[in-house]
């Protein structure tokens, strides 16, 4: 069923308009679309659910400390009240009667001008699947932040320029001002008693940069967020707040500089200490954080996110913050990839397709739970040096599959130099590449394992070489995982000198690989990795998949 909008136009035929919504840094809203989601479609306990779509402007004021952070703002040009205005989308979903929602704002920080959050809604049809933030009675928000947005996409945010490069570290305090005018203006459009974010990939590093620049204290010194998950960005942060800056940039080894752990550490490459909540700017009005994370970001693209749970040089465990945790999501790639997987493409190996968003749905529902109620959320999962399960490539001990390209020869690309840190000289200096050890399948050993990895039928990888008629054989395809099934029996097995055990080998009977799998559900749900209500999916898809690689149901 497609969703179906009514204009505020016709609203206003009726009734006299109201003057617009204004509060600090937020001048005023144009609302120019409000109406119910799919043709009004009940969801759960929160009922109907309505889309609010228009235009907000901000007016920031350049002599206000925590604006200072935003390079070239004191060159910007101002209103007559001495402000420089920008302008962006506003985009929410909010349940029709707002006493019926959970209380929470989710603000999802737009990637590239599109939807993230929907994520978390599987299954169904339409952009709201099944509508799993709507059911749990979420207000989610989009605001734009990014200036480089091309036309056509719904999130987008227009600033000032200063020697023709845009004043894009305006997109900070956009997305900062956003979240407090909903959390303490009684006026505002929608209000909520408690503001999470989420940002993934691009947007996960949006919300890293957005930490270690202050931006969760408001100009009223308030805190902004009460909690976020910065998804799949490693020890990334983002190229915003700059002359010439291009967030938008698909350009992978340009964003990892020190620091790249929350606390304040010293780093004997940069001469400096410091950390992404461990400076000045950021030690007040700390969130409760959640970072997630794939192999990908252990593997692939500059990300080294061991950096955030080791010592800068990838010697050692730190110790994580009592506010934050850190999950890695075994055996799962930047973004899922189709099921059933298709053709490798310009691949050597098919592409992830374990869903972690099964997992996701778990983790926001626990951060929601110790932002709003105080209930300790489950312990961090990630490998560690104490454990035995980080090592360093050449020591991954990958099975010997035959046709499979082994990546015991990656290394994790070069820092960049961190303009924030004066007579910093490291750009260029070798990042430490530590990655998460594997079992004799080739399947990770630590972090949350999905059912469908910890009882597997393939193996599950964060790396995923180019196909030689693609570009050189040696190098890592983008964000992308591998998917290699093991033989249906041990003849196949035997015949293709596959060191895996075959499927018959290990399961008696696809009734016997179910109830494994089932088993593994349970403990994830009595952990608080996965929902009651989510394992029949998982189970429906763990059939579907045996089904798929045996050839027989």
């Amino acid at each position: 069923m497609k969703p179906t909008y009514r204009f505020l136009a016709v609203v206003l035929t009726l009734a006299a308009p109201a003057p617009p919504a204004v509060w600090a840094d937020v001048s005023s809203v144009e609302i120019t679309e409000r109406g119910p989601i799919e043709d009004g479609r009940a969801f759960g306990a929160a009922g109907p659910y309505e889309l609010i779509a228009g235009r907000v402007t901000f007016a920031f004021d350049p002599a206000d400390p925590r604006n200072q952070v935003v390079v070239n703002l004191d060159r910007a040009p101002t209103n007559a009240d001495g402000m420089v205005e920008a302008t962006a989308d506003l985009r929410i979903l909010v349940p029709a009667d707002p006493r019926r929602g959970n209380g929470v704002a989710l603000v999802d920080i737009a990637n590239r001008g599109r939807l993230s959050a929907l994520g978390f809604n599987r299954g169904g049809s339409g952009p709201y699947g099944d509508g799993f933030l709507m059911e749990a009675g979420y207000t989610v928000v989009w605001v734009g932040w990014e200036f480089d947005v091309p036309e056509g996409r719904p999130i987008r945010f227009t600033v000032p320029s200063v020697d023709g490069h845009p004043v894009g570290g305006l997109g900070f305090a956009a997305v900062r001002d956003t979240a407090s005018w909903i959390k303490h203006d009684p006026d505002a459009t929608v209000t909520a008693g408690h503001a999470l974010s989420f940002g993934s990939s691009q947007s996960g590093r949006f919300l890293r940069t957005f930490l270690y620049l202050g931006f969760n204290t408001d100009t009223a010194g308030r805190r902004v967020f009460d909690g976020m998950i910065p998804h799949i960005a490693g020890a990334s942060r983002l190229d915003l707040n700059q002359p010439g800056a291009t967030p938008i940039s698909l350009g992978m080894f340009d964003a990892t500089s020190f620091p790249f752990a929350d606390a304040a550490l010293p780093d004997p490459v940069a001469g400096a200490v410091d950390g992404t909540l461990g400076n000045d700017r950021s030690r007040g009005n700390q969130p409760r954080i959640f970072y997630t994370n794939t192999g990908v970001e252990y593997w692939g693209g500059g990300r080294v996110a061991t950096l955030v749970h080791a010592t800068p040089d990838g010697a050692a465990d730190i110790d994580l913050q009592e506010n934050v945790r850190f999950y890695l999501l075994a055996g799962t790639q930047h973004g899922p990839g189709a099921f059933p997987p298709p053709d490798p493409g310009n691949r050597q190996e098919m592409g992830n397709p374990t869903d972690y968003w099964w997992n996701m749905r778990a983790l926001l529902t626990a951060l929601k739970d110790w932002v709003v109620d105080g209930v300790e959320p489950p312990p961090s999962r990630h490998p560690r040096f104490a454990a035995g399960n980080l090592v360093a490539p050449r020591d991954l001990g990958f099975p010997a599959i035959p046709g499979v390209r082994p990546p015991h020869d990656r290394t994790g690309g070069a820092r960049v130099r961190n303009p924030w840190l004066a007579g910093a000289d490291d750009a260029g200096v070798p990042l430490p590449m530590l990655v998460p050890a594997v079992d004799a399948d080739g399947n990770e050993t630590s972090g949350i394992r999905h059912p469908e990895v910890a009882v597997p039928l393939a193996t599950y990888t964060g790396w995923n070489f180019t196909h030689p008629d693609a570009g050189d054989p040696d190098t890592l395809v983008a964000l992308a995982g591998s998917y290699v099934p093991f033989a249906a029996t041990r003849a196949e097995r035997e015949a293709a000198g596959d060191p895996r055990p075959s499927i018959e080998e290990r399961y008696a009977s696809r009734k016997a690989f179910l109830e494994r799998v089932e088993a593994v559900g349970h403990a994830l749900i009595a952990d608080r990795y996965l929902l009651a209500d989510d394992l029949p999916a998982i189970l429906d898809r763990a059939g579907r998949h045996w089904d798929l690689v045996t050839g027989k149901p």
